[in-house]
């Protein structure tokens, strides 16, 4: 996404442990640009959040729904993306009223998987079919994109 990017400047959070001064510092650098894009990728991870208990960084959770609600400055344009495998958490947690915009990615059927692959070109047409068998019947998008990365 951040190769074809229109966005001067991209960010992209990666899952673990992150500070509030951390949250913060990555919206600030954020705001020096005319337009930004941040990627909070598996914001469960990014609160730390744990099913048993269940557990998260409350501070980190606060950061997020303080900042994810203010406005940039003038002249500026912000894009955030967040992304989860937890819905539910992230509704309880009171963070899909922080976002305007709440999407549901289903999984990709092999029949989706094999389209998927074939617009990125990933794989010769000989080879499409045979690496859609070794897939599951349903895959998470997110999934898909992993292990084209690591094949």
């Amino acid at each position: 996404m951040t190769l074809n990017s229109v966005y001067s400047l991209v960010f992209e959070v990666p899952a673990g442990s992150f500070s509030y001064d951390g949250v913060a510092k990555v919206f600030e650098d954020a705001y020096k640009s005319p337009l930004s894009l941040i990627v909070l990728d598996d914001i469960e991870r990014l609160l730390e959040y744990v099913s048993i208990g269940p557990r998260f960084s409350n501070v980190v959770l606060q950061a997020l729904l303080i900042l994810l609600k203010r406005a940039p400055p003038p002249g500026r344009k912000l894009l955030v993306i967040g992304t989860t495998s937890l819905p539910h958490v992230f509704e309880h947690m009171g963070l899909v009223s922080a976002f305007n915009v709440s999407l549901h990615c289903p999984l990709l059927t092999s029949a989706d998987a094999k389209h998927v692959l074939h617009q990125l070109g990933a794989f010769r047409p000989h080879e499409l079919e045979p690496a859609v068998a070794l897939l599951d019947e349903e895959t998470p998008i997110k999934k898909l994109f992993m292990l084209l990365e690591m094949a």
